[in-house]
């Protein structure tokens, strides 16, 4: 072991006022856990509702989705532009949709007024799993008849709804009849009630066969609204939405599940980032206890440092002495914070579950996510700090002139 290692950790825990040095220096040690402990588990449960939130995205929404810019541009042509989506490397799945607003009617008896206006869409029932979760939590039929729908939980509790319930759905779209225009009415049937975890999802969206949405919209047999896409990696969605739009042109529009929320996930990464500084802080309340402990012990050392100089001692050498009794102290408490905070993490992942409210959290457990990289971002940063509180007292120490110091010896 060099000297200078040897020096420092004998200087921990000795001195005339041992017991005072040795109660601060347990005081600076937990300081530094608690701020280290508190960073891995409160960015842990942050990353995991991060993350938790863009899974319930992800699962309600495909991952790229594209329309056609404007009413008046030309429709797509969902054969060629599905073949052409397919054979493109990054794209996992493609399906067509067919979606368009609507006012839901509840038509049982005593079911007078009960209505909620909704997002109708009409999917290919065979590839839609593969493009979202909206088939995974049904309760009834996951894949509707003829003249029958699939609503959002939320929805169908606003409506009162029972599963078998008969509805009466107004379109928007406006026919010619004897007595004048009016409005397309279908009367359709609740054939199930999904949950996506997701509120505008469960609160704005039912779904129905392709069949069924082309006669309640009068959707001509080929026409479609849209196609959505699954990328195998859904954090490309930006470069591959450059590929396809200049692959089809300024007649459509290509949108991402990022853009659908972009505020919110924005606000995640700063209160992120805003937070590990705040709790950063916690850190260096505990390195100006490091500060204070090294300069009581470079007071009570003054006399061993001056013969340490004279011997031959470099101010280097005292410098590094002082700057490793510092790491000492802040990689303890850092390796402390450390361990306790993933262990805690580690608890509440797999073995603690702890109930929260599941509508204004978008889940019924705290999730955790315990990211490598945060990690050891947090790590260095302890130990950045704790070596920049050690430096004064050190460079001090190191200043210290050997024979003032053996003077009144």
């Amino acid at each position: 072991m060099k000297f200078e290692k040897f020096i420092a950790r004998r200087y921990l825990f000795s001195g005339q006022h041992k017991a005072l040095v040795s109660i601060i220096t347990v005081i600076s040690v937990l300081g530094v856990a608690v701020g280290v402990f508190a960073l891995i588990v409160v960015l842990a449960v942050m990353e995991g509702f991060g993350q938790n939130l863009r899974e319930k995205v992800i699962g309600a929404y495909s991952h790229l989705e594209i329309a056609p810019a404007s009413p008046q541009s030309p429709p797509i042509d969902s054969t060629s532009t599905l073949a052409l989506l397919r054979a493109m490397p990054e794209v996992k799945a493609a399906g067509v949709v067919i979606m368009r607003q609507a006012l839901v009617l509840a038509t049982g008896s005593g079911s007078a007024n009960r209505q909620t206006g909704m997002f109708i869409q009409g999917v290919d029932l065979d590839e839609e799993p593969r493009l979202t979760r909206i088939m995974d939590k049904v309760t009834g039929e996951a894949r509707p008849g003829p003249n029958e729908i699939v609503m959002g939980k939320k929805a169908a509790q606003s409506l009162l709804l029972p599963i078998g319930a008969k509805l009466r759905i107004m379109s928007p779209t406006i026919i010619a009849t004897a007595t004048g225009p009016t409005v397309v009415m279908r009367n359709a049937e609740l054939a199930g009630v999904f949950e996506t975890g997701f509120p505008e999802t469960d609160q704005m969206i039912a779904y129905t066969s392709l069949d069924t949405a082309r006669e309640l919209f009068l959707v001509p047999e080929g026409a479609i609204d849209g196609i959505r896409l699954v990328l195998r990696d859904p954090d490309k969605v930006y470069e591959v939405r450059k590929k396809i739009q200049s692959e089809l042109g300024q007649d459509v529009i290509v949108s991402t599940w990022q853009e659908r929320n972009p505020i919110l996930f924005d606000a995640l990464v700063l209160e992120k980032w805003v937070m590990f500084i705040i709790l950063l802080l916690i850190v260096m309340v505990a390195a100006f206890n490091i500060i204070g402990t090294l300069i009581m012990v470079v007071m009570e050392k003054t006399r061993e440092i001056g013969i340490m100089k004279s011997m031959g001692a470099t101010r280097e050498a005292i410098q590094r002495i002082f700057l490793y009794q510092g790491m000492m102290i802040g990689g303890a408490g850092t390796l402390i914070g450390a361990a306790l905070g993933l262990f805690v993490c580690y608890m509440l992942k797999y073995y603690i579950k702890i109930d929260i409210m599941s509508e204004a959290y978008l889940s019924d457990r705290i999730p955790l996510q315990i990211s490598m990289w945060t990690n050891v971002l947090i790590v260095i940063s302890s130990l950045l700090i704790c070596l920049g509180a050690s430096f004064y007292p050190a460079r001090q120490a190191a200043k210290l002139d050997p024979v003032e110091a053996l003077r009144y010896e």
